[in-house]
C-alpha cells in the first residue's frame, strides 16, 4: 500500500540523490510508490566522488528508469580544482594547526556550493527557467535522512523549495535502508562523500587505503596540495586528517570503538 509521507500542494517533486544508503533506499521506495513518487532524482557531482559512488549511480539510474524516474546529474565543477585555484581560500572543513599547536576546523561551504546550489539550478533548468527568472513553481525536495540522523533536518534556504523527510516520517533507521535496498535486488551501496572528506572516520580511511589505494592516493595528493592554502598560509597549515599530520603519515585507529564518523554521508541537503 502506498504511504504518502509528505503533504502540501506542490507542482514538482525531486529526490536529492547522493547514491549512499539512505537516499538510495528512498529512491527504491519512490519507485515502489511506498512514498511520493518523485518527478526526478538529482545527483550533485562534486567531481571528487570515489569510483564506487559513480558506479553505483549507474546502477540506480538503470533501476529507476524502469519505473519512469529519470536520474539527472548536476555539477558546478570539480571541487578540489576549484579550491586549489582560489588563492588563500578554502571552503571545505579542513583540520588546521596554529603556531601554538592548537587544532581547529575550517568553515564548511562545500555542501551549499557544490551540492545544494547545483541541484537547485538543475531543478530550475528542468522546469524551463532561465537565469534570473522568478520561480513560480512550488517544489518539494525529498531528502534521505533517517531517524538516527534527525539532527540533520533543516528547512530549505529557497522559498520555493520545501524539504521533506519521508524516511523519518516512516520511522526508519539507517539499518532499515539496507534491507529496503536488498529486497529491491540492488547491491549494497558504500558511503557517499568526496574521497578526501575531512569527516571520514579512521576506520573508513583504513578501509579506503586497504581496498581502494588509487582513491586513497587521490585523497593524499589533495591533502598535500592543500597544506598552506588557508588565509594564513604556512602559519595555519591544513590537513584532511584530524590528527593534523599528512594523510600518508596518519595512524588510523580503526579498532577504536569510541570513534565514530563526524559525518554520515554527503548527499546535498544539510550542513549549511
Amino acid at each position: 500500500m502506498r504511504i504518502d509521507t509528505t503533504s502540501g500542494d506542490f507542482d514538482y517533486t525531486y529526490l536529492s540523490l547522493g547514491a549512499g544508503v539512505q537516499s538510495s533506499a528512498l529512491l527504491v521506495l519512490g519507485c515502489m510508490e511506498e512514498v511520493e513518487k518523485p518527478d526526478v532524482a538529482v545527483f550533485a557531482d562534486t567531481g571528487d566522488e570515489p569510483a564506487w559512488v559513480l558506479s553505483y549511480l549507474k546502477v540506480l539510474k538503470e533501476y529507476a528508469q524502469d519505473y519512469g524516474i529519470a536520474v539527472e546529474v548536476a555539477q558546478k565543477g570539480v571541487l578540489s580544482e576549484w579550491v586549489l585555484d582560489q588563492p588563500h581560500f578554502v571552503n571545505i572543513p579542513l583540520h588546521t594547526l596554529d603556531k601554538k599547536g592548537n587544532s581547529g576546523i575550517l568553515r564548511r561551504q562545500c555542501t551549499r556550493e557544490f551540492k545544494i546550489t547545483p541541484i537547485n539550478q538543475k531543478v530550475r533548468e528542468l522546469l524551463g527557467y532561465k537565469s534570473g527568472q522568478h520561480m513560480r513553481h512550488k517544489v518539494r525536495a525529498m531528502l534521505g535522512i533517517t531517524i538516527d540522523e534527525s539532527q540533520r533536518m533543516k528547512p530549505s534556504l529557497q522559498k520555493w523549495v520545501t524539504n521533506t523527510y519521508p524516511l523519518i516520517d516512516l520511522g526508519l533507521h539507517r539499518n532499515d535502508c539496507f534491507k529496503i535496498i536488498e529486497d529491491a535486488g540492488l547491491p549494497e551501496p558504500q558511503k557517499s562523500a568526496c574521497v578526501y572528506c575531512p569527516y571520514h572516520s579512521d576506520s573508513y580511511w583504513a578501509w579506503m587505503k586497504e581496498n581502494h589505494p588509487q582513491e586513497f592516493k587521490r585523497a593524499a595528493d589533495f591533502d598535500a596540495a592543500i597544506r598552506n592554502r588557508t588565509m594564513k598560509g604556512d602559519e595555519q597549515p591544513a590537513f584532511v586528517h584530524r590528527s593534523c599530520v599528512p594523510l600518508t603519515e596518519a595512524t588510523f585507529k580503526s579498532t577504536d570503538p569510541t570513534q565514530v564518523d563526524m559525518w554520515g554521508e554527503c548527499e546535498g541537503m544539510c550542513g549549511v
